[in-house]
């Protein structure tokens, strides 16, 4: 059973960014599926390998979006990413030393969700959609 289902409400309107979030979304439903059933380890292994990919692609479109609009609270914006990437390593590292994660990804990965994709995100990327809708095109 899904933990989270994706709903237009949820969606920031900028397309490439929604579909970044889906993915997300399935990745974190994928893991919630394997914590309930106990069968945790490779799909940590695989969360975190896609969670660096995620960063590295995703944030970098988001932050571009916000500079190329001026947005001025870019650097906030940056040091939640930059705390998440954190994070992330942190995880990375704890699970090549053999601690069972799966829980704590899993948590993590819904208070993030929770408290950046539908709060900061949408705040933040509605800015761009009002005052930049030219670029956001050109992005797409």
């Amino acid at each position: 059973m899904a933990l989270f289902e994706w709903d237009d409400k949820i969606a920031l309107g900028i397309p490439s960014i929604d579909r970044q979030h889906q993915v997300l979304f399935g990745w974190i439903n994928s893991l919630s599926d394997a914590v309930s059933q106990g069968d945790v380890n490779e799909k940590v292994e695989e969360m975190i390998i896609n969670l660096i990919t995620y960063v590295d692609v995703h944030f970098s479109e988001e932050e571009r979006m916000l500079l190329s609009c001026n947005y001025p609270g870019l650097a906030e914006h940056r040091r939640e990413h930059d705390l998440f990437v954190s994070r992330v390593l942190d995880m990375q590292a704890s699970f090549a030393a053999g601690h069972n994660i799966g829980e704590g990804v899993l948590n993590f990965l819904v208070e993030w969700l929770v408290d950046h994709i539908i709060g900061t995100d949408r705040r933040d990327m509605r800015f761009v959609s009002q005052e930049g809708q030219a670029g956001v095109i050109a992005l797409q």
